[in-house]
C-alpha cells in the first residue's frame, strides 16, 4: 500500500531546505527545555518532548504523539534580566515522518540597549524512522531582530537498538556560519528499567583551537511513571561550569516541567524555566 502524501510535511519541508542557502545565527538553546536543564544540559539521547527540535529531532520519532507545549524562561543577572516566551507544535502522529515547529520570543530588560532588547526565532524540524530503531533528523532556525538576522541548520541521528539503551549524533551549524561554529554533539543514554533514566553527552567544536569539548551529565529518578526528579551537571567549555535540578509530572494528557540552573564559580547566571505540554 502506497503511502499518502502528507502536503503538511511536505510544506515544512520545502520551508527547511530554504535554510541551506544562508545563515548567520545563533539558536537560543538556553531557552527552550526544562527537562534537559534539570539534567544539567544532558538531553540529546533522551530527547523525548517536543524540545527535541532544538536538541536532537531524530527524536521526535520516538513515540507516536501529537503535542502542543508552550513555556516561559528567566535567565537572571546582577545587571540584566532575559525573558523568553515559547510554544512548540510536534505532530508524529498523522505520518510515518514526525514534524515539529517552534517559536521563541527573548526580551531583555534592565540596562538593556535597544540593539540587544529584542529578539524572536523560529525552527522548523523533520524527523523519520527510517529502518527499525534508527532515526534521523534535522531542524532549521531562523533568528530575526537584533543585533543579527539569518538562517542556521542542524542534522542528527538516533540509533535505538533497546529499551534500555540510546546512541545520538548530532551536527550543528552544518551550514558554514559568520558568526558561529559547526559543533558535534555525541551522546549516549541508559534507561535502568522504569525507573532511572541516565543521558551523557560529549560536546565538540572540531574548529575550536582551544576550549573545544565539554560535556553534560545527567540523571532522572522516576516514581510511578508520571513523576519525575532530574539533576545534572553541565563543564562548559567556555569555563562556566554549571548545575541543574528539575522535577516533572506526566498526566493522562500531558505534562509539567520545571528546570532551574544556577553557574558556579564567579558568574552570577541564575535561569529557571517552565513548561507545559498538551498532548492528543
Amino acid at each position: 500500500m502506497r503511502p499518502k502524501i502528507n502536503f503538511k510535511l511536505l510544506a515544512l519541508l520545502a520551508f527547511a531546505l530554504v535554510a541551506l542557502t544562508a545563515a548567520e545565527s545563533r539558536a537560543f538553546y538556553e531557552s527552550i527545555g526544562a527537562k534537559s536543564i534539570g539534567m544539567g544540559g544532558a538531553f540529546r539521547a533522551l530527547a523525548d518532548d517536543n524540545s527535541a527540535i532544538f536538541f536532537n529531532p531524530a527524536g521526535l520519532t520516538q513515540t507516536k504523539r501529537y503535542s502542543v507545549g508552550s513555556g516561559y524562561t528567566l535567565l537572571r543577572t546582577n545587571s540584566n534580566n532575559f525573558h523568553y516566551f515559547s510554544g512548540s507544535v510536534v505532530d508524529t502522529k498523522t505520518s510515518p515522518m514526525g514534524a515539529g515547529i517552534a517559536y521563541i520570543y527573548k526580551q531583555k530588560n534592565r540596562n538593556a540597549s535597544q540593539a540587544q532588547g529584542e529578539a524572536q526565532e523560529v525552527a522548523v524540524a523533520l524527523a523519520q524512522e527510517y529502518i527499525r530503531s534508527f532515526h534521523l533528523g534535522f531542524t532549521t532556525h531562523y533568528l530575526w531582530g537584533k543585533p543579527q538576522n539569518g538562517w542556521r541548520l542542524d542534522a542528527s541521528a538516533l540509533f535505538v537498538p533497546s529499551h534500555y539503551i540510546i546512541f545520538g549524533v548530532i551536527g550543528k551549524n552544518l551550514v558554514e556560519l559568520k558568526n558561529d561554529s559547526r559543533e558535534v554533539d555525541f551522546s549516549l543514554a541508559s534507561r535502568i528499567g522504569d525507573y532511572v533514566n541516565l543521558d551523557f553527552d560529549f560536546l565538540w567544536l572540531p574548529k575550536a583551537k582551544t576550549d573545544n569539548l565539554g560535556y553534560n551529565m545527567g540523571i532522572e529518578l522516576v516514581a510511578r511513571k508520571e513523576f519525575f526528579l532530574r539533576g545534572g551537571y553541565s563543564f562548559d567549555r567556555s569555563h562556566q561550569d554549571w548545575y541543574g535540578i528539575g522535577i516533572g509530572w506526566r498526566f493522562p494528557r500531558g505534562s509539567f516541567d520545571y528546570g532551574f540552573r544556577r553557574e558556579v564559580g564567579d558568574s552570577d547566571l541564575i535561569g529557571q524555566w517552565v513548561e507545559i505540554t498538551v498532548t492528543i
